[in-house]
C-alpha cells in the first residue's frame, strides 16, 4: 500500500499523519508546536517538517509528501510567496526543492483553506460536487473555490481570498469573523476576555444582547455569502470554523437570512452546510492535491 505523509501547517502548530492514497489515517499521528521567533521574524517551519518527514521515513516506505499550509501558496512550484505577520520570515520558504534534495520524494504545497475545501469535495459534506465554495470563520475569514473537482487558485494564487472582500465599507472579515462576533459583544456589554465559548453560553442563557450581536454578525456573515454565490454559484456552500462545531443553529439562521436577501431563490448554493472533517480536513486535502498532481 501507498503511504503519503500529510501535513498541515499553522502558526500555531504542525500536524502529521500518514494517509492512504483513499484518503484513510493510517494512524500515525504526529503534533509540534510551530517555531516561530517572533522578534527576530524568523521561524524554523522548512526544519521542522523535514524533521517530521524523516520520523516517518525511518519506519515507512513513503510514496510522497502532501502539504497545507497557512498563506499564499504557489501550489506549482511548493513555494510560499505570501504570509502575514502572524509566519514571519515565512515568505519565500521553498518545500519542494528542499524536500526533493533531502529525501527524493514527490511534494505537493496548497493553501490550508483550499486543502479544506478539497477534503470536504473529496471525503466530507460536499462528496461528489464538481463546484463548491468553502469559506473558514475564526480568527478572520479564508475562501476556497472549487471548480470541477478542483481548487481555482486564481492568476496569482489568491483566488478565495474572500476576508478583504468590501461588505458594509469594511473588510469582509473585519465584520463576520469570530473575532469580530465577540469584540462586537464585549463592546455592547463592557465585559472582558471573551471567547466564542463564553459567547454562546451567553447566548443560550438567554442574554438579549448576545442575541442582537449574533443576529448583526448573521447578517453581515450572509451579506458576503451572497455575494459569492452571485459571482460563483456553487452547488454547495461549505462554512467552516469552531463556532460551525454545532452548526443547526447558525445555518438555520443563515438560511433564513439569504432567502430573505436573494434577488431569486435560483441563485443561491443548492445546500449551505457546515465542514464535517474538523481538523484533519487539511491533510485530508492535501492528500487529494497530491494525487491531483502526482497521478
Amino acid at each position: 500500500m501507498k503511504k503519503i505523509i500529510g501535513i498541515d501547517i499553522g502558526g500555531t502548530c504542525i500536524k502529521a499523519d500518514l494517509y492512504s492514497t483513499e484518503g484513510q489515517s493510517l494512524n500515525n499521528y504526529k503534533e509540534v508546536s510551530t517555531h516561530i521567533d517572533y522578534e527576530n521574524k524568523t521561524n524554523d517551519i522548512l526544519e521542522q517538517v523535514c524533521n517530521l518527514i524523516r520520523s516517518y521515513t525511518r519506519e515507512n516506505e513513503i510514496s510522497g509528501v502532501a502539504i497545507s499550509s497557512a498563506g499564499v501558496v504557489n501550489s506549482n512550484t511548493g513555494e510560499i510567496i505570501y504570509a502575514g505577520y502572524t509566519i514571519p520570515g515565512y515568505i519565500g520558504t521553498d518545500f519542494t526543492t528542499e524536500i526533493n534534495k533531502q529525501f527524493k520524494l514527490p511534494v505537493s504545497v496548497e493553501n490550508d483553506v483550499n486543502c479544506a475545501a478539497l477534503g470536504e469535495a473529496w471525503l466530507g459534506k460536499a462528496k461528489g460536487i464538481k463546484t463548491a465554495a468553502m469559506i473558514t470563520v475564526g480568527t478572520g475569514i479564508g475562501g476556497s473555490i472549487i471548480i470541477n473537482g478542483k481548487i481555482f487558485n486564481g492568476s496569482s494564487y489568491t483566488a478565495g481570498e474572500v476576508g478583504y472582500l468590501p461588505i458594509k465599507g469594511q473588510d469582509w472579515q473585519n465584520i463576520a469573523s469570530t473575532t469580530s462576533l465577540v469584540k462586537n459583544f464585549e463592546k455592547k456589554t463592557g465585559k472582558e476576555n471573551q471567547d466564542g465559548r463564553s459567547f454562546f453560553k451567553e447566548l443560550a442563557d438567554g442574554n438579549t444582547i448576545a442575541k442582537e450581536v449574533l443576529d448583526e454578525f448573521i447578517d453581515n456573515l450572509t451579506d458576503g455569502i451572497l455575494t459569492i454565490s452571485y459571482l460563483i454559484n456553487p452547488e454547495v456552500f461549505i462554512i467552516g470554523g469552531g463556532i460551525f462545531s454545532n452548526p443547526d443553529m447558525l445555518l438555520t439562521k443563515i438560511q433564513v437570512a439569504l432567502n430573505k436577501k436573494v434577488q431569486d431563490k435560483r441563485f443561491l448554493p443548492k445546500k449551505v452546510v457546515a465542514a464535517s472533517l474538523g481538523n484533519e480536513a487539511g491533510r485530508i486535502g492535501a492528500v487529494k492535491h497530491f494525487l491531483n498532481q502526482h497521478t
